[in-house]
């Protein structure tokens, strides 16, 4: 049995030869139409008969014959018409970049989840495209076997990937639907950015803020804490409604939490402190400086680099001979030594060798097999390590045999390394009499010993030799460099330039805490100064003044240190990405020594703060005029920005009014003009018997009496 187009035919051979009719009984019902040929035969190919169409008694005889034939010709259908399942996903970099900026903000750990689940989604796309167009070029469609070979592989992909997507096929199919439809979008959860356990709602926030702005009286936090329990229990007592009830606090705490945050502080912390302290605390400071003179198995492993230098001993005052440790990663397939790093080992020599393997050659291997000691144990490191391969691993401690990389050096000195005069020989525990070097030749020829520089130049020709040297098991004479270039495991993942870059990304242990002079923090004892600009090149006002005083955890280059990314620190340790900060620009203090343009970008942002402050002040206002608590209402003069007259600041009202001037900052959510809430009237308390009734009259007046008359009329 076999396909021949669209249709399964059974071939002259298992119906005659295999005995089910005679070859005359075969002619008869050919000729009596009983047995439809598909294709006819010839010298080199055998006749094809239509299954569907034959005679009901011959196919029931050859059912019973074959029994199978249905189900192996439908593996072979699978096997054949299916393209092979590609299980490596290639980078999307633009599901990185839209699950980073979405809003509302998702962890960088939800991030991880849907960027998977959306290259999942991908490789679905392109198997079901694949099919299809090879289904239509034959001219049959199967959309049952796209289908079953579509789930399949992702099936494969959860196996060696771990994603998240529905394990139900329904369910898969119906997100598989919606992604084609919809985009990245359909993968994120209905439930990111969900507010319902807020323990502070909008309402209950306002009378909060009223409160901390009070001038009469002046309410300490904890006073703010008794006083926001008496209204609530007040008003709940009257209203009648449940939607009307607001919802008592019951911890001090939490009134400190809500009023504390930094969207909230804007609000009350000019009207309690000042103006004058308002801007010291929020407003973005200048740095300036004083005037002065213009002028797939990767191994890695540190050792000692086996060759001498010459070095001056300061303290001896003599020239010494010395050497230096280096840090190396190798192929552990090829012996290929892939990059490397002068210095001791630890975590920083150990970066910058991966860096350097994994910025030549741009493949992340699966696994990498370090030794237990140098920086491999520190958090950053374990962190890093698990970025930039599948598993980590660590060798066996007291188990040399593991170390397959130390071999290597071995078979690397002995080889190449031992043709320097300035060799140092193998370590003490060498026992052949070559290992050894002649150290009083050495040390009577210190002076003719290269330099730290040129010491290093001959590592690095060794390290070429070595990996242009044939391959000591390769049985067609392929160099270290040609093993290493030619194949490739897998398992292993090829990377473009961007998943480069992002690997190399360290993501900071603790937090820092954003001020006004920006985002400050120092690294190897080098003080780094960030702030975030706008696209016009001046501080982006409206997250600065949000973001003073929040902590963030900072993504960050070692290698280039033009850009931090800011991630915020939320419940339960989840990271969100805030921004992306630059280096702040440093104005000079001396007026002569300011270029124009400094000039011109130092006085556009004095310029833009000081809009900023009026802004924020005219908003302020409207807070104040809201609850009735204008100059109008009050016993005081209410200052004004630092710096503004009244006639300045009338000016900028108008171009508040006109939209011409905004605030930098938003009202917090349900809390800004236009979201008064009258308090809930009380309703008449009705008469219910002839003593109450009585009560009221007793107590109405004539005019009373005649007042109402007219009222009801």
């Amino acid at each position: 049995m076999e396909m021949y187009g669209k249709n399964i035919c059974v071939s002259y051979r298992e119906l005659v030869e295999s005995g089910i009719i005679s070859k005359s009984a075969y002619d008869k019902y050919v000729n009596q139409g009983k047995l439809t040929v598909a294709r006819r035969g010839a010298r080199n190919r055998e006749a094809l008969i239509y299954y569907d169409t034959m005679y009901p008694p011959i196919r029931v005889a050859y059912d019973t014959k074959n029994p199978e034939a249905k189900e192996h010709l439908r593996k072979q259908l699978k096997k054949v018409q299916t393209n092979p399942m590609n299980i490596r996903l290639k980078s999307d970099d633009k599901a990185v970049e839209f699950y980073k900026t979405y809003t509302p903000k998702i962890s960088i750990d939800r991030q991880k989840e849907y960027v998977l689940n959306a290259k999942v989604m991908n490789a679905m796309i392109v198997q079901e495209t694949g099919l299809q167009n090879k289904h239509s070029e034959y001219g049959y469609t199967h959309k049952s076997l796209v289908r079953n070979t579509v789930i399949s592989l992702c099936e494969e992909l959860r196996r060696s990937f771990n994603h998240t997507l529905p394990k139900s096929e329904s369910r898969l199919m119906e997100k598989f639907r919606d992604y084609k439809k919809r985009g990245y979008v359909a993968l994120v959860s209905g439930t990111t950015g969900n507010q319902s356990a807020r323990k502070i709602g909008p309402r209950e926030g306002r009378i909060l803020l009223r409160l901390k702005r009070s001038k009469f009286p002046v309410y300490a936090d904890m006073q703010i804490f008794d006083e926001f329990n008496r209204i609530v229990a007040e008003r709940n007592a009257r209203v009648t409604r449940e939607e009307d009830r607001l919802k008592p606090v019951e911890s001090p705490q939490t009134v400190i939490n809500y009023l504390y945050k930094t969207n909230i502080k804007l609000w009350w912390y000019g009207v309690v402190h000042g103006e004058i302290a308002f801007k010291n605390e929020f407003m973005p400071q200048f740095d300036t400086k004083l005037p002065q003179m213009p002028n797939t198995l990767w191994y890695g492993d540190g050792t000692k680099l086996n060759l001498y230098y010459k070095d001056y001993d300061k303290k001896n005052k003599r020239m010494v001979a010395r050497t230096i440790d280096v840090y190396e990663v190798m192929d552990a397939c090829s012996e290929m030594f892939l990059g490397y790093s002068f210095g001791a080992e630890n975590f920083l020599t150990q970066y910058e060798a991966y860096r350097m393997a994994l910025e030549t050659w741009k493949v992340k291997p699966y696994e990498i097999v370090t030794d237990n000691q140098g920086g491999h144990k520190k958090p950053e490191a374990q962190a890093f390590f698990k970025k930039i391969c599948h598993l980590h691993k660590t060798t066996m401690p007291h188990n040399g045999q593991s170390k397959t990389i130390e071999s290597a050096f071995g078979r690397f000195q002995q080889q190449v390394m031992h043709k320097l005069y300035n060799y140092t020989g193998q370590n003490v525990t060498a026992t052949k009499e070559s290992s050894h070097v002649n150290i009083d030749l050495i040390m009577k020829n210190i002076s003719q010993l290269p330099t730290l520089e040129e010491m290093k130049e001959q590592y690095l020709k060794c390290r070429h030799e070595w990996n242009s040297m044939p391959h000591p098991t390769s049985e067609t004479g392929m160099t270290r460099m040609e093993m290493y270039t030619t194949l490739n495991s897998p398992k292993a993942e090829q990377l473009d330039e961007y998943e480069v870059q992002e690997l190399f990304k360290l993501l900071s242990k603790d937090s820092v805490k954003y001020g006004k002079q920006g985002f400050v923090f120092s690294r190897n004892n080098k003080e780094y100064r960030y702030m975030v600009y706008d696209e016009s090149g001046q501080v982006d006002m409206g997250f600065h003044m949000q973001n003073v005083g929040v902590s963030f955890r900072y993504k960050y280059d070692p290698m280039d240190m033009t850009s931090v990314e800011l991630w915020e620190v939320c419940a339960g340790d989840r990271l969100k990405y805030a921004a992306t900060a630059t280096p702040k620009v440093v104005f000079h203090r001396a007026t002569a020594e300011r270029s124009t343009e400094e000039s011109e970008r130092l006085y556009a942002q004095i310029r833009a703060q000081k809009r900023a402050l009026a802004g924020h002040y005219i908003a302020c206002e409207e807070l104040l005029l809201e609850e009735s608590m204008g100059e109008a209402y009050t016993k005081l003069v209410m200052p004004l920005p630092v710096g503004e007259s009244q006639k300045s600041m009338e000016r900028q009202r108008e171009q508040y009014a006109n939209e011409e001037l905004k605030a930098p900052v938003a009202y917090p959510e349900g809390v800004g003009p236009g979201t008064y809430e009258a308090e809930p009237e009380e309703e008449p308390a009705g008469i219910a018997s002839p003593g109450e009734y009585t009560k009221q009259v007793s107590g109405m007046t004539e005019a009373e009496m005649y007042l109402s008359f007219l009222s009801d009329n």
